[in-house]
């Protein structure tokens, strides 16, 4: 079981997971993935959406909101509460299916999925690896090392660091990937697209 995860919210996570999904469907490996909670559903839940047209099958979160905030405020909004035990048994039933699931977090490793329970609490109890997709702009080496360092501290894998390069946001975008491989042990990626994922994407299932 792989978390998806990200430095921050809106780096590329379904990007970087459907193009992993698509490119390992291609190589006739039977992978899937999996938005655990979705947020911002007006009126669909478009990362779903999306996840489902590249697995081939319907696949819905376990919780979706309409609201776009974190998962445990907008159960408050909704008056409405998260069940962890029933997210926990959702995941390793999907995952038993597959030879790898991408399960994909909402925004970055302490997003709270209750006001007691985080994406990291998650990956810690189920014994997930992650993957952390992080934007390629001024801010990354920072936001990349403290999402590593929160896994270290909690014994959590991350298999490797994705540097998704959707365009030039400013002149770190030529220097972040050469000063992050310098700064940590584990593997640093650059993506941009679909092709990349075939430099990578099957490592992660070793």
């Amino acid at each position: 079981m792989i978390l998806v995860t990200g430095t921050d919210t809106g780096v590329g996570k379904t990007f970087v997971t459907i193009s992993l999904v698509k490119w390992l469907r291609e190589q006739n490996r039977n992978v899937c993935a999996f938005k655990i909670v979705e947020t911002g559903c007006l009126p669909i839940c478009e990362d779903a959406q999306k996840i489902s047209e590249a697995c081939g099958k319907e696949i819905r979160p376990i919780y979706s909101f309409k609201a776009p905030v974190a998962p445990s405020v907008a159960a408050d909004m909704g008056r409405t509460s998260i069940s962890i035990e029933r997210i926990k048994k959702e995941i390793l039933a999907f995952s038993g299916e597959y030879e790898e699931v991408f399960f994909e977090g909402a925004g970055g490793l302490l997003v709270p999925i209750t006001w007691e329970y985080t994406f990291l609490d998650l990956a810690r109890e189920l014994g997930m690896d992650v993957v952390i997709v992080a934007l390629n702009k001024l801010g990354v080496i920072n936001h990349t090392l403290l999402t590593v360092k929160a896994c270290e501290c909690e014994g959590v894998r991350v298999k490797c660091v994705i540097l998704n390069t959707k365009e030039k946001f400013d002149e770190s975008v030529e220097t972040n990937y050469e000063s992050l491989r310098k700064l940590l042990k584990i593997p640093v990626y650059l993506f941009s697209s679909l092709e990349d994922a075939s430099n990578f994407a099957e490592s992660l299932l070793d």
